[in-house]
């Protein structure tokens, strides 16, 4: 009476669990979906004439590009709560869909201060990456499978062999410039990762790019303040930013290995 659970039983219960995943799924990515279309829409507007004659065409023309950045500027500063939740709506929604964002991170470094900035976009990437995570773990597992199987199956192999170390696999997983945040975010709910490291590492292991995304805004933002004359600390600043990424890629593949080798002298010195 109380045995093995039977295999139709076993059936019907996965095939009612992956029913309602899908739905919930369905259900967050309309609700959503309905809530970015309300912002968008219900956009107030801005009174005065700082904006006449101002569209995003002037990006092409530079005499008037400093016209643009005013508009910008005068719209965010007159709506603030307005901007930023539509901000964070479009981001998650961006990344959810397994989109780019990098031009939102960029232009969070020309809106907001750089540590408004980094907690903004952090916020967004492990939200977003998240939302992406669960509607691809219910929807899209059979087209990502067709697609990359031999990314899938590589990715697969490696999440098995770091179980023990899953948050700093994670953590490396964002810092890799290997694998791309759009195939991460597909890929982790198909090949056994949890949640919980996913969204961590998703939140913390970005931080590093994302900086230099908002810094860039920020440079552009100060260089529209400044009718766009280029100072001599930008490059020495990219310089600088783009080393500092380069060894923080090393550090979760060194914690890793430290790990492995402790793993290593310990069984040994247990068969002596």
């Amino acid at each position: 009476c109380f045995g093995r659970t039977p295999p139709a039983f076993a059936r019907a219960v996965q095939r009612t669990a992956m029913y309602i995943r899908k739905r919930s799924a369905l259900g967050l990515l309309l609700a959503h979906g309905s809530l970015v279309a309300w912002l968008l829409c219900s956009a107030p507007t801005i009174e005065g004439n700082v904006c006449d004659g101002v569209s995003p065409a002037l990006l092409l023309d530079k005499d008037r590009i400093q016209d643009l950045w005013a508009c910008a500027s005068a719209y965010q500063e007159a709506n603030w709560w307005h901007v930023t939740a539509t901000f964070m709506a479009v981001y998650i929604a961006m990344k959810g869909l397994a989109g780019p964002a990098f031009t939102l991170c960029i232009l969070a470094g020309a809106l907001y201060p750089l540590p408004l900035a980094q907690f903004l976009t952090g916020v967004g990437e492990a939200f977003g990456s998240s939302a992406c995570y669960l509607l691809s773990g219910a929807l899209a597992r059979p087209v990502v499978g067709r697609l990359f199987p031999a990314k899938l199956e590589a990715l697969r192999l490696r999440a098995e062999a770091e179980k023990e170390h899953m948050l700093i696999f994670n953590v490396w997983l964002r810092m890799t410039p290997f694998l791309p945040n759009w195939f991460c975010n597909l890929a982790c709910p198909l090949v056994g990762v949890p949640l919980r490291p996913f969204f961590v590492a998703s939140l913390f292991g970005t931080q590093g790019s994302l900086l230099f995304l908002t810094l860039t805004g920020a440079t552009l933002r100060d260089l529209g303040e400044s009718r766009f004359e280029l100072g001599s600390s930008f490059r020495r600043r990219a310089l600088l930013l783009a080393a500092l990424m380069a060894v923080l890629q090393c550090v979760p593949l060194l914690f890793i290995w430290r790990q492995k080798r402790r793993a290593a002298a310990a069984a040994s010195r247990k068969e002596v």
